[in-house]
């Protein structure tokens, strides 16, 4: 979580500026197989376009996840940034979980 803060927050103490910037900027541009409004930058998956993508989350958010069931995204628009460690094998990455989670998230930042 202090990894993906100091990314988010422009890579101190951690990392350079540059370095943190180069994690969420798109590195893939061009290349066939992605999916559609998503990239990947050094540091995970880049959403290019949200209304494609069908997320409430803001183009920029960089998002990862593992086959033992963790996910994480980071959302520098909105500030944010959410780790969720599962044990729940592959639902925890690619199952409704990742996807609840993450409008369960954005649904409370709505909130007044």
């Amino acid at each position: 979580l202090r990894l993906l803060e100091a990314m988010r927050k422009g890579g101190a103490p951690v990392l350079e500026e540059s370095t943190a910037a180069a994690m969420f900027r798109n590195q893939t541009a061009g290349l066939s197989g992605q999916q559609p409004g998503t990239g990947f930058g050094f540091g995970g998956a880049v959403l290019l376009d949200p209304v494609k993508v069908k997320t409430p989350q803001s183009a920029g958010t960089l998002n990862w996840g593992g086959v033992y069931g963790h996910t994480w995204f980071v959302g520098p628009a909105r500030k944010i940034t959410v780790v969720a460690f599962t044990n729940t094998a592959p639902e925890g990455l690619a199952g409704k979980f990742p996807s609840a989670l993450r409008d369960a998230v954005y649904e409370g930042l709505s909130q007044p």
